[in-house]
């Protein structure tokens, strides 16, 4: 099936349109093929290979990898098998700038910068150019990259100007680390990717972003409702999600959905299941009504919660 027609949101810069919701590679995906024996960046994993194809199958024009997930040669694998036309589809990939997480340092894949990232990329996604490239994260010590965020951002508007990408963005990046690219940049960045959802709202990294005409993209849109990522005791979003799922006859994923969308901000979700995959989209069919937005949004701020770098990101946070 060819890709169905979805909303976009505009990019400033280039004014390219962007599919307004993402089939993530990352999440299970990159637990598998990390945990998985012989499996590795440039080892395929057939099953996730499907699991792309599926999703590209049911509707998906816009794809979202990332070094680190080790599973750049699954999309372009599927890409491939798809048959789909290169150019109907968006690909979005990130720099593994390197992790310390639990006290445990992770090197960068590609420690002399994101040049160097995406020229191998390219190879693994059988592709000459991505859309959208980001930086995957605003951790840089001489442990894992050895290279400044300064330097970093250089090196992605080359990208730009050699047209190995389109698009050039951050992900998980606060005000503090926009504000050292905004000071030295060529081409601002067009797309932030942040977890987003009604428990992290995020909202003065997400108003600083749309002063500066960078678009939010958010995964872990479906956090609240998912107990394997959501895990306190205390979820007062369960009872009202439960109702307006009924109110509006929608499954209560697609609620979530919907209230991202509606707040501006690009949903990044996944799923290996087909009929989950092709009904992904009904959150374009319907709208919540103002008064169930707000109250959704209110009874969220009630709890702060970030299921994914809270050891890095909440440290300055109370």
């Amino acid at each position: 099936m060819a890709p169905i027609k979805i909303p976009t949101f505009t990019l400033a810069r280039t004014g390219d349109k962007i599919p307004a919701v993402g089939f993530g590679s990352g999440t299970k995906h990159r637990i598998r093929k990390q945990s998985t024996p012989g499996l590795g960046m440039q080892v395929r994993d057939d099953e996730i290979t499907n699991v792309i194809v599926s999703a590209i199958d049911s509707g998906f024009s816009h794809l979202d990898t990332a070094e680190s997930y080790l599973t750049r040669i699954e999309v372009g694998d599927a890409v491939e098998k798809s048959g789909i036309d290169r150019s109907k589809l968006w690909i979005t990939d990130k720099w593994d700038q390197g992790w310390v997480l639990g006290g445990q340092t992770y090197p960068s894949h590609s420690p002399s910068g994101p040049y160097e990232s995406l020229k191998e990329g390219l190879k693994l996604l059988k592709t000459d150019h991505v859309e959208l490239f980001l930086i995957h994260g605003p951790f840089f010590t001489k442990e894992t990259s050895n290279i400044t965020i300064e330097e970093a951002w250089k090196q992605m508007e080359q990208l730009v100007d050699e047209k190995l990408t389109r698009n050039i963005g951050v992900s998980n990046f606060d005000i503090e680390w926009l504000e050292k690219i905004l000071k030295v940049c060529k081409y601002k960045p067009q797309v932030n990717q942040i977890e987003y959802h009604l428990y992290l709202q995020q909202e003065p990294v997400v108003e600083f972003c749309r002063k500066h005409e960078i678009l939010i993209e958010g995964y872990s849109p479906l956090t609240p409702i998912r107990p394997e990522k959501f895990s306190k005791d205390v979820n007062p979003l369960k009872p009202v999600v439960e109702e307006l799922s009924k109110k509006y006859n929608v499954d209560p994923s697609l609620l979530l959905l919907r209230w991202v969308y509606q707040s501006g901000v690009l949903p990044i979700t996944t799923s290996s299941n087909p009929e989950r995959q092709r009904n992904t989209f009904k959150f374009f069919d319907f709208k919540i009504d103002p008064e169930d937005f707000d109250r959704l949004k209110s009874v969220g701020q009630s709890v702060h919660f970030r299921g994914n770098l809270a050891e890095q990101l909440e440290k300055n946070k109370n």
